[in-house]
């Protein structure tokens, strides 16, 4: 039985490719949990198993995946093993996930609000759906005419915080944002992320950040989890393992992170770096 204090708990997961010699381990032995109202975050290079660990908590990772071992409790169920029908009764209502490439999760001939309105006709019949679409937009800090827009008249950023409101339109008790910025611009992507965490505050959201960026999740999440090959190599508070990586893997990643000198980094404001990143940016 899952604890009470926690909305999920992911136990020993393990996810296969292929058969025999030529097998893939995607994700080998994970087990995590998420808190009611915590966001944890899931860091690690690209092919350390982290989407597919994401994808796999409501069974939606490619069909040629095997859920080969584990289990992964929510509300005192096992998703591993509920149907098909059981499991589509739950995505998008009480899981909802926000994905990495804006432009491409929208259907290009319908405008953002009839999408929306999917939503809410599939899990939210008894409201005026016209109303929450607008309530929806206005979360996200944007006018409810874009509801009448087609995917094509809006920017990148604009677009993400359409899968952003599409993501809550349920209301779903987790949240789980598959590397939510990894399309967009520098300064849109600080955009995003403030939107994430001014909603997981409002909202009382619980949250699964994917991202490859542990600098992107200082300021985000509660906790941290690195994974590498599968695994996960290191786990702790943010700040814990942030100021104080114990993993060889984590300090690599820790390495990575674009800095400025610590002397000009104690001077400089977050204001200021997002002006100096615009004065590089391409024009």
């Amino acid at each position: 039985m899952i604890d009470s204090k926690n909305i999920i708990e992911v136990k020993d997961l393990r996810v296969h490719f292929g058969h025999g010699d030529d097998r893939v381990r995607a994700v080998d032995g994970i087990s995590f949990s998420i808190a009611h109202g915590e966001t944890l975050a899931l860091v690690g290079e690209s092919g350390s198993g982290k989407s597919i660990s994401a994808l796999s908590l409501t069974k939606l990772a490619p069909r040629q995946a095997t859920y080969a071992g584990g289990q992964i409790l929510f509300n005192n169920s096992n998703m591993l093993k509920l149907s098909d029908r059981e499991l589509r009764k739950i995505r998008g209502s009480q899981i909802s996930y926000i994905f990495q490439e804006p432009m491409v999760s929208f259907n290009p001939v319908f405008t953002i609000g009839w999408q929306i309105e999917e939503a809410l006709k599939l899990h939210r019949k008894d409201l005026d759906r016209k109303a929450e679409i607008g309530r929806l937009l206005d979360l996200v800090h944007l006018p409810d005419r874009l509801a009448a827009a087609y995917p094509h008249q809006m920017s990148g950023g604009q677009l993400q915080r359409c899968m952003i409101a599409m993501a809550l339109a349920c209301s779903p008790e987790l949240l789980v944002a598959d590397e939510p910025t990894t399309a967009l611009d520098v300064t849109v992507q600080r955009e995003i992320l403030n939107l994430l965490k001014e909603l997981s505050e409002k909202v009382g959201l619980s949250t699964l950040m994917i991202t490859h960026n542990l600098g992107i999740v200082s300021d985000l999440a509660d906790r941290v989890c690195v994974m590498r090959k599968g695994r996960i190599v290191e786990e702790g508070a943010t700040r814990q393992v942030l100021d104080d990586p114990q993993h060889k893997y984590t300090k690599h990643l820790m390495a990575a992170v674009p800095r400025l000198k610590p002397s000009a980094a104690k001077k400089t404001s977050p204001e200021e770096i997002d002006d100096e990143m615009k004065r590089w940016m391409p024009r």
